[in-house]
């Protein structure tokens, strides 16, 4: 009898186990899926916009990076800026433009100059478009974009885009205003 319990009871720990391995699959591959519908499909607000939005909020500042991310909110956009005192974030939501959190933070004394400034902003002229960097960093790293930051470095602003294609990850850096690839590296 003892003998018999135990192998039920081991048939249903194992019918267990395998039920949670297929549902936790099941899980994986819908959030790739969620993962790149949110942030190509979902979208209703383009980075332009969101800078917009930024702008109006803290119209004296220039931006210094602008991130396109999924959010237990959905997509949002966390746009950063700086004036010569204090340095700001804007967290927009990316399907109705609402401004979700907003702050402001004193500079360190040793950022407090025009030149930090200067050549922390980021060039914002004629920026291609999320969906067009989407579409440049998925063919050229062959995944899923999930994950979008708008940056600077060497005066050059671009676009750095994450793609995944399964476990594997790949950053992209496209030119933000050409779409030229930069750089792709395995992260």
């Amino acid at each position: 009898m003892r003998k018999r319990f135990l192998q039920i009871t081991v048939a249903i720990f194992m019918f267990v186990l395998l039920v949670g391995c297929s549902t936790n699959n099941t899980k994986n591959a819908s959030d790739k899926v969620s993962s790149s519908k949110v942030l190509k499909n979902t979208i209703k607000v383009s980075a332009d916009d969101a800078i917009k939005v930024y702008q109006k909020k803290y119209p004296k500042t220039d931006i210094t990076s602008l991130e396109l991310e999924k959010s237990f909110r959905g997509p949002v956009y966390k746009v950063e800026g700086i004036d010569e005192l204090r340095e700001y974030q804007v967290t927009i939501n990316a399907k109705n433009k609402n401004i979700i959190q907003n702050s402001e933070e004193e500079l360190d004394e040793e950022d407090q100059n025009e030149t930090t400034r200067k050549n922390e902003s980021l060039d914002l002229d004629k920026l291609i478009s999320v969906k067009k960097a989407a579409s440049i960093a998925e063919n050229a790293a062959k995944g899923d974009s999930i994950e979008f930051n708008l940056e600077k470095d060497l005066g050059t602003t671009y676009w750095e885009v994450k793609v995944k294609n399964g476990s594997q990850e790949k950053e992209v850096k496209i030119d933000a205003q050409s779409g030229k690839v930069l750089k792709v590296e395995s992260d």
